[in-house]
Parts: structure tokens; C-alpha cells; sequence
């Protein structure tokens, strides 16, 4: 029977198409083109719970109707389903019930109607594989900024060709008066990603504030490492943009870093908004100084909480819901020539300012306040009191915070020392803490000065014996000799055997001679040092004291035969 090849030509520039322009994996189209067919040889047998295998034997792909071995009295026979015990040993001899048979299909009996409803069927799961793959590609990238080329520019919408889909820019996302054309590349950030039955949407924004705040962060260092925070920002497309940024670095102006050298950071990001006005501040947390920047241009005398006076049409409920939320709206006032600086063209400048504060602002010149008889100033110090209330309130609840991970991390990780295997069970644990607790009971009842004594006499005592084994082992060297006493008598009679001594010649003196006998000199010198002290073992001291005592035994000035009464004339000459 045949089947359809797997070599065939078409069939391999089929899935190659596939491949290519539809981005889809070969084996999810190979999964895809069996169910198809399961699906049509169901449907053409009118048997939609038919058993039916696919498989791919020697490039060929082929199909195969399951059948189970029944008993041939089987009352729920069904031929599209069973097959009887009889009829399956025709097949194979060695069948039996519950048995499974399997038969050859030939798609030539399938027909061309079948085929093309599989055609059909393959076409809608690889649409829904397409929807689903681009819907899981950008769902986690909504606000971030991508380029694309434009395909078509109709009155209501553009559309853009990004990566693996077509992305489409409403006309309410559009910056107003932009021309677009087809070919042209451009800039947008991903605004939504959604799905539904005809597929997955990407819709495109220029419009919105987060597409100048990606600019910024594309064209200023700063703030793509995080050194300086955008920390809010307001935007009328086409008009004006507003943006408070905020730097815990006191080494970096956060407005300096925004606008960039000679205003090149800045104006990159005006050129890609077609000139739109962009107003840098310095976030402040105190909302009454925020408002009077959010409001520049124009300048602000005061700025303090409104009440029944400067808005009659608030209620006590209102009031206890703002009070709740720390969301009180604000009055601020003006110079009565500054009023129209302050709201805007068309009220924008004011608009800005409540969104990027997320506050109501009514905006009052100095004579309506007049009017009113207010007191301005302790209405601000009140305001300014609750401000500081407030900074309080939220480094409490940072702290709070902190302390509170704080204990959820240390229950983590007391809970996973807990779970861990140590390899000590509890009672060796006890044990090593006993003699750890015993060892510091030790240390601490002995004195730190006497333990560093006791150390120190052990290291002198250590020293000592290295000495004298260093001693024990070095050979002794010879004693030095003891000079010998002589009296006037000695010389004098030396002095006559001098005049007996013949005159020897004196030899020219030789340069290495002399050499030699400086060093013989300086050796003797070193050799017979005055200072130094010989060690000596008590063996030998007792050696040196028996020789001492023999030489003065025999010494001539003990000999009887010697009448020195006959010198004493001598001496007394002398």
C-alpha cells in the first residue's frame, strides 16, 4: 500500500516554505500533519473514536487502523473498532482477546476531499502556533522601546513590521502632525500585547509619556545604570512633557546629566518628538515643592491644602477619605498676572502638573485669596507640619518593611539549616557544645597576664634547650693559654742569654708578607679577645683546676735550693 513519501519533492519544499515564511518548527508541522491525518481517515470511516496510528517507516509516512481482538460472541461489536477472535487468527495464529491488530491504510482510499480538509486543518493549528508564539514573545515586553519599518500608512492606523509579527500604531498613539510613509524606520514602544480568535495584536505608541522616558534612558548613561531616577513624568504629545528625576549621588546633577553637554542629550530626544518642549525638574518628597516645579514656568507664592473655604463643594467624607490616603487636594496661589502662565494653553500647564503629582490643584490668584480673608501663612505652616508628619509616617513603614524581610529571611534560612543534613544528630550536637562551654569556662578563669607569663617561660625554657644541645653537638674548642707569671729575677736573667743570641739578617720586607701577617694578627686578636668568656663543662673546669695545681707543685719558685736572700741586694738597687 502506499504511502505518502517523506523524499518526495513537494513534500520537502512544502516544509521547507513552512520553515522559512512561517517561522515554524519542522517537527511541530510533522506532529501537526499527523493529527490532520488521524483526524481525516476519523472522519472518513465516520468513526471519530477509531483508533488509528501514524508512523514514519523508511521515509514513508504511513497510517495504520487499530483493531481489538474480541470474543466472536461479543454483543458491543463494533467493526470500526473490534475485530473477532476468528478473523484475527486468520491473520496471526497466536492472537487472543484484548489483543491488538493493526491494518495498512492506503491514502489513495482516503480521497482528495479528505485531503484537503487535512490541508485545512494544518493550516488552522499552524495559525494558532503563530499567534500563540508571537503572543509569548512580546507579553512580557510591554513599555519597552523597538524599532521597526513601516508597511502601510492608512488613515487610522500604521502598520509596522517588527520581529516575527506586525505591529499596529492607532491614530490616538500617534504624535500629532507626524508624517509617516512606507519604508521609513521608526521608533515606537510596545503600549499592549493581546489575544483573541483572529490572532495575536501588538499595539505601538509614540505618544505616550513612557516612550520619552525609554528616549532618555536610551540617550543618558545616568539613568540606564541607575545613577539618576526618573522618578515621574507627564506628557501631552505634540506640546509639552514634563519630568521629575532624582539622584542619590550628591557627586551628580541629575537635570545636568538629562540635558547633556551643551544640550545634545536633550535635543536627541526633542528631534525623535518633532520638537516637542521638555521641562527637567529635581523631584522633591515634600508635594508642596513638587507642585511649584510641576507649575513652571509660573511662579508660586503658596502652596497649602484646600478646605470648605477655597472649595465649598467638598464634604466631611471627602475630607476623611483625602485625610486617609494622605490625598488631600492643594491650593496654590499666584500673582493675578501670572494666572494664565500658571493654567496653561488650554489649562495643559495645569493638567501636567496634576498628573505628574497625582494631586487636584485649584489654582487661586492673591486677591481671590484676599477675598476669602484666608491666613495664608498659618495655613502653610499647618500644611508644612503635616508634610513632616508624613516623611515620618513613610520611614517608619521603610523601616517596618525592612525588619519585617528581615525576619522572613532569617525564617528561610533557619529553615533550611533545619532541613539540611549536618551529619550530627542531636546528641553529638549537645555534646560539642558542653565541651565548647567547659573549654571557654577555662580560658576565662585564668588570668589573660598570668596565661601570657606561663607562655612566655615556656618559650625561654624551649630556647635554652635548643642551646645547649646546639652546644652538646659542636666540637669543644681548645683552651686558651694561661700566662705564665715571671718576677724581676726571671728577667734579669733572661738578659744575659740575650747577648748570646746571634744577629740574624733582616729579609726585605714583601708587601704580602705584611699582608699576611695582618691577618695572622687580626685572627689572634679575634682568636684571644679579652672579652670573650669561654663555656665550660664541669669536667673540664675540674681538667684546667688539677692542671693549675700541677704547674704550681712543680713550679721553680717552690724549689728549697734556691737562696733568694742572695738577690735581696739586687732589688734593693733595682
Amino acid at each position: 500500500m502506499s504511502g505518502i513519501n517523506l523524499k518526495n519533492k513537494n513534500f520537502v519544499e512544502g516544509m521547507r516554505l513552512f520553515e522559512e515564511d512561517r517561522k515554524v518548527d519542522p517537527e511541530f508541522v510533522m506532529e501537526t500533519l499527523k493529527e490532520a491525518i488521524v483526524k481525516t481517515y476519523q472522519k472518513h470511516i465516520d468513526a471519530p473514536e477509531a483508533n488509528v496510528r501514524v508512523a514514519i517507516e523508511r521515509n514513508e509516512l504511513k497510517v495504520y487502523h487499530q483493531l481489538k481482538v474480541v470474543d466472536d460472541e461479543s454483543e458491543s461489536f463494533d467493526e470500526t473498532l473490534d475485530i473477532l477472535l476468528a478473523d484475527a487468527k486468520l491473520e496471526n495464529p497466536d492472537a487472543k482477546i484484548d489483543d491488538v491488530i493493526e491494518h495498512e491504510v492506503d491514502f489513495k482510499e482516503i480521497g482528495r476531499t479528505s485531503i484537503n480538509v487535512a490541508k485545512q486543518m494544518l493550516k488552522q493549528r499552524i495559525k494558532e502556533f503563530e499567534k500563540q508564539r508571537v503572543y509569548d514573545e512580546y507579553k512580557d515586553k510591554e513599555f519597552e522601546l523597538i524599532s521597526g519599518i513601516i508597511k502601510t500608512v492608512e488613515d487610522k492606523f500604521v502598520l509596522i513590521d517588527i520581529k516575527n509579527t506586525i505591529g499596529i500604531l492607532l491614530k490616538s498613539e500617534q504624535i500629532p502632525g507626524e508624517q509617516y510613509r512606507e519604508g521609513q524606520t521608526i521608533k515606537c514602544i510596545i503600549k499592549e500585547v493581546s489575544k483573541n480568535s483572529k490572532g495575536s495584536q501588538v499595539v505601538l505608541s509614540r505618544g505616550d509619556a513612557m516612550f520619552v522616558k525609554r528616549l532618555f534612558e536610551k540617550e543618558v548613561p545616568e539613568i540606564a545604570q541607575g545613577t539618576v531616577e526618573i522618578k515621574a513624568i507627564a506628557r501631552d504629545a505634540g506640546e509639552r512633557t514634563k519630568m521629575a528625576v532624582y539622584t542619590k549621588n550628591d557627586d551628580v546633577d541629575p537635570i545636568g546629566a538629562c540635558i547633556g553637554p551643551r544640550g545634545s542629550r536633550v535635543q536627541a530626544v526633542i528631534g525623535e518628538v518633532k520638537g516637542e518642549k521638555i521641562d527637567v525638574f529635581e523631584w522633591n518628597e515634600d508635594i508642596g515643592e513638587l507642585v511649584k516645579n510641576a507649575l513652571a514656568p509660573a511662579e508660586v507664592k503658596a502652596c497649602f491644602y484646600a478646605n470648605k473655604q477655597t472649595t465649598p463643594d467638598m464634604s466631611d467624607e471627602d475630607i476623611e477619605k483625602y485625610n486617609k490616603y494622605n490625598n488631600m487636594p492643594l491650593v496654590v496661589v499666584v500673582d493675578d498676572d501670572k494666572l494664565s502662565v500658571a493654567i496653561g494653553k488650554k489649562g495643559k500647564n495645569a493638567k501636567l502638573a496634576v498628573k505628574l503629582t497625582n494631586r487636584k490643584i485649584d489654582i487661586k490668584t492673591q486677591s481671590e485669596i484676599d477675598e476669602l480673608g484666608l491666613d495664608v501663612d498659618s495655613l502653610v505652616e499647618e500644611f508644612k507640619a503635616d508634610q513632616i508628619r508624613i516623611a515620618k509616617e513613610k520611614e517608619m513603614k521603610k523601616f517596618q518593611e525592612l525588619q519585617e524581610e528581615a525576619a522572613k529571611r532569617k525564617a528561610e534560612f533557619d529553615e533550611q539549616l533545619a532541613k539540611a543534613d549536618t551529619g550530627f544528630d542531636e546528641t553529638t550536637i549537645e555534646e560539642m557544645d558542653e565541651q565548647v562551654q567547659e573549654e571557654i569556662v577555662v580560658v576565662e578563669d585564668k588570668p589573660v597576664e598570668e596565661e601570657i607569663t606561663v607562655v612566655e617561660e615556656e618559650k625561654v625554657e624551649e630556647v635554652k634547650e635548643e642551646k645547649e644541645e646546639k652546644k652538646a653537638k659542636e666540637p669543644r674548642k681548645p683552651l686558651a693559654p694561661k700566662p705564665e707569671y715571671k718576677s724581676k729575677f726571671e728577667d734579669f736573667a733572661d738578659s744575659s742569654k740575650k747577648e748570646e743570641k746571634v744577629e740574624v739578617k733582616k729579609k726585605r720586607k714583601n708587601k704580602d708578607d705584611e699582608d699576611r701577617r695582618v691577618r695572622a694578627e687580626d685572627l689572634e686578636k679575634k682568636e684571644y679577645d679579652e672579652n670573650f668568656k669561654p663555656v665550660y663543662s664541669e669536667e673540664e673546669l675540674e681538667e684546667i683546676e688539677a692542671q693549675e695545681a700541677e704547674e704550681e707543685e712543680n713550679s721553680w719558685i717552690n724549689d728549697d735550693d734556691i737562696d733568694f736572700d742572695e738577690y735581696e741586694d739586687y732589688y734593693e738597687d733595682k
